[in-house]
C-alpha cells in the first residue's frame, strides 16, 4: 500500500498553545479552517512535489526558517514517523516470511 502524498507541510499553533506539524493538499481550505478552530501562528509551505509526510518533514527542516520551537516538534515528529516507518516495514517482513 502506497503512502499518502501532501504538497503543503508546516506548523501551527493550536488552541491550547501547542504547536504541531500540519500535511495538507488544500493550502487555503486547510488555513482557513484551522484558523476558524482557533489555530494561530500558521506557517505553511508549499512542497516542490507532492511527498510522504516523512518526506514533507525532512524538506520542511532544510529548506525552511524554523524558529526553535517549530525545529524541536519537527524534529520529534520526525523520529516519530520514522519509528513507525521502520515497524510497519519489520512488521511487512515478518508477515512475508510467515506466508512463506
Amino acid at each position: 500500500m502506497a503512502e499518502q502524498t501532501f504538497t503543503v507541510v508546516g506548523t501551527a499553533r493550536g488552541r491550547n498553545g501547542q504547536v504541531k506539524i500540519r500535511w495538507t493538499n488544500d493550502y487555503y481550505g486547510h488555513f482557513k479552517r484551522i484558523h476558524h478552530d482557533g489555530c494561530t501562528d500558521i506557517d505553511f509551505h508549499n512542497t516542490p512535489q507532492p511527498m510522504t509526510k516523512l518526506e514533507a518533514l525532512d524538506w520542511l527542516i532544510s529548506n525552511c526558517d524554523l524558529n526553535e520551537e517549530q525545529q524541536e516538534v519537527a524534529f520529534i515528529k520526525k523520529a516519530e514517523k520514522a519509528r513507525q516507518l521502520r515497524l510497519q516495514r519489520q512488521k511487512d517482513e515478518k508477515h512475508i516470511l510467515n506466508a512463506a
